[in-house]
């Protein structure tokens, strides 16, 4: 009886799990029948409809979040009641001076349903970057995109200042693995908004993506400082994405992939709000607790959000509707909670689990959007994203049929 060896059984499982998530036709397809694919009808749990579900959430998840953000939860349902679909905004002007630099400045916008905001912009960036290479890509392919498709000039409505920290340093030659460490707001979950894409491209594989994440973060942040653990986050949320991608994923194997990718300070602290998910029988119950447990902190940290967007889509059991409204009512940094319960349960339910009219808002609202990086749509990105994890596949493919060329066979 025929054994297969420990190295091949690892080379084979990235094909297996590409393979089954996308159908028999991505495996022997070619790019024609490719695209011919994305015309067809998507079942749930086929690839490219679970990669449409993951960028559409996370775009809706975003807009909605945006209107909340900063807003305790009694203050959003004092001002809102509930928050349970898109709404329009507007900006105000405001300056923060600076000892050195120009100063930061936000400009007076109105923003309508289906408008997101900064954090979104570097996913785009991201999508971008992947796109043009056609594949995983680098942090210079990704400082290269940030150069060639910023415009100094819409620095202030949806990019902000620690964008426009990150690009001028990138403008002025600082390597990109270096920039990090002088971008602005250290440990914050800005590192973690451009990251979904990474596991995207390279679904099935939450290592490889995690790697990845953890190279190309550090074009908005550091590791190894005490007490931040952006990165650690960020690779937490790409190999999440990258695991609900696959055939048999389910909440609690995504959970697991992103604790997995933690040290153990914040493990405890993300592990202590899933703690309260599970028991709670509401997710209304979740608010006070997260009210108080980080009372007089900045609301943006990476593991504070991370703890929140993985409890909202623990209550939800991963469907996206009810995993953004939970996020976008829980208060603080609510756009950002949000992007990460509606991103993960988007790849991990897919597309048709999304209600049609909030994805027929935010797909409306990009293509006549005056400030953003790219006014492609969430399906013309998911299309691309998944071209590009076609492509990743392949080379997979490829290997694995050389390094079997070369394998002896064990009777």
């Amino acid at each position: 009886m025929r054994k297969n060896s420990a190295l091949k059984a690892t080379t084979l499982a990235f094909t297996f799990c590409a393979v089954a998530a996308c159908g028999r036709v991505c495996a022997r397809a070619s790019d024609s029948e490719s695209n011919a694919a994305f015309n067809k009808k998507d079942a749930h749990g086929q690839l490219f409809s679970r990669i449409y579900g993951c960028e559409a959430a996370g775009t809706i998840a975003n807009s909605m979040g945006d209107v909340t953000e900063g807003l305790s939860w009694r203050q959003i349902e004092e001002r809102y009641g509930l928050v349970d679909k898109l709404l329009p905004q507007d900006k105000k002007t405001s300056r923060r001076p600076q000892r050195f630099g120009p100063d930061w400045t936000r400009h007076a916008h109105h923003r309508p349903p289906g408008m997101t905001e900064d954090g979104f912009e570097r996913h785009r960036l991201c999508t971008s970057a992947i796109l043009k290479k056609g594949g995983r890509i680098t942090i210079e392919d990704l400082a290269r995109t940030w150069i060639e498709q910023v415009e100094p000039d819409k620095f202030g409505y949806l990019l902000g200042p620690q964008d426009q920290v990150i690009y001028n340093l990138l403008k002025i030659g600082l390597p990109p693995w270096e920039v990090g460490r002088y971008a602005a707001w250290p440990a914050f979950i800005g590192t973690s908004k451009m990251i979904m894409p990474i596991g995207m491209v390279n679904a099935c594989r939450p290592d490889e993506a995690a790697r990845d994440a953890l190279s190309l973060g550090r074009i908005k942040d550091v590791k190894g400082r005490p007490g931040n653990y952006a990165l650690e986050v960020c690779a937490a949320i790409a190999a999440a994405t990258a695991e609900a991608l696959r055939p048999g994923a389910t909440v609690d194997s995504v959970i697991d992939t992103a604790l997995a990718q933690l040290p153990p300070e914040p493990r405890r602290e993300v592990e202590q709000g899933l703690g309260w998910a599970k028991k709670a029988k509401d997710w209304k119950e979740l608010r006070p607790l997260y009210e108080k447990r980080y009372e007089g902190k900045r609301i943006s940290n990476a593991v504070e959000v991370l703890s929140g967007g993985l409890a909202c889509f623990l209550m939800a059991d991963g469907q996206p509707r009810e995993a953004i409204i939970y996020a976008v009512n829980l208060g603080r940094d609510t756009d950002c909670k949000a992007y990460v319960a509606g991103g993960l349960a988007g790849a991990l339910r897919g597309i048709d689990a999304i209600p049609q009219g909030w994805v027929k808002t935010v797909e409306r609202q990009v293509v006549d959007d005056p400030y953003t990086v790219s006014r492609r749509t969430a399906r013309q990105a998911a299309e691309g994203l998944y071209k590009a994890c076609i492509t990743e596949m392949r080379k997979m493919k490829k290997a694995v049929t050389e390094i079997e060329s070369m394998m002896g066979r064990r009777q």
